[in-house]
């Protein structure tokens, strides 16, 4: 049996609502039972010390719930390539930004997520805790190529939204698109070059304080609730 540890009341409760992939064992403190007793149906639930989760889980952030599931499933990126919006993450490598990327693409926008295989988070515990369990929700696809994908969604009729500091257009300014996929680049190196050529637009959030720059996450919450707010039938790529 193939099987990974998820950890977190949330993560675990929207792991068994999901249903996409099969929880095996819950594990639980005491103190913690209540809280995941109900949402546990037939799934076996075993107590267990502090100490005990604290091994198992790796981590003490685990509020006392604890869940043996199966590996995550990854989607193909044709049916990201059905939503309306995309996000498509490059050498974002923090555990906590792509959670939390991920948990504000699937609230405003049911956004499907791209990540590459190398240099890039994957799906692991700690970013379905971080995403607050949306992970097991959302509509993530692993790619070997992010350039590729790119042109693949572009087929497909997304216009592709590149987000930097260095954006010469404010993303006050991009026309509504039916269909859309916001690149955001890494934590410190902004979106590399190769895949910037790919984008139809390169913008940025205009700043009025003197810092001018903000986390990715933040960034990518900004830049999303923008975007979907502009997004319109008729903006059909030609």
């Amino acid at each position: 049996m193939q099987a990974e540890i998820i950890y977190g009341k949330n993560p675990v409760i929207e792991a068994l609502a999901a249903g996409r992939r099969t929880v095996y064992e819950i594990m639980t403190a005491r103190q913690s039972l209540d809280d995941i007793a109900g949402y546990a149906g037939k799934t076996p639930v075993q107590t267990l010390s502090r100490k005990e989760l604290d091994k198992i889980a790796r981590t003490e952030h685990h509020q006392g719930i604890i869940a043996k599931v199966s590996p995550y499933g990854y989607v193909p990126l044709g049916d990201i390539a059905q939503k309306r919006a995309a996000v498509l993450l490059d050498s974002v490598e923090d555990p906590q930004n792509t959670g939390s990327i991920i948990r504000t693409a699937f609230a405003l926008a049911d956004a499907g997520i791209v990540i590459p295989e190398d240099r890039a988070a994957q799906i692991t515990p700690a970013v379905v805790k971080a995403s607050a369990g949306a992970a097991e929700h959302a509509a993530i696809a692993r790619v070997k190529n992010l350039r590729s994908a790119c042109q693949e969604l572009k087929k497909h009729g997304y216009w592709i939204i590149g987000l930097d500091a260095r954006g010469d257009v404010p993303i006050t300014g991009v026309p509504a698109y039916e269909k859309v996929a916001l690149l955001l680049g890494g934590e410190d190196s902004g979106v590399r070059y190769g895949l910037e050529k790919e984008a139809d637009l390169m913008v940025s959030i205009p700043m009025r304080g003197s810092f001018n720059s903000l986390n990715v996450s933040q960034s990518a919450a900004i830049a999303l609730y923008e975007l979907m707010a502009r997004t319109a039938p008729g903006g059909e790529r030609a």
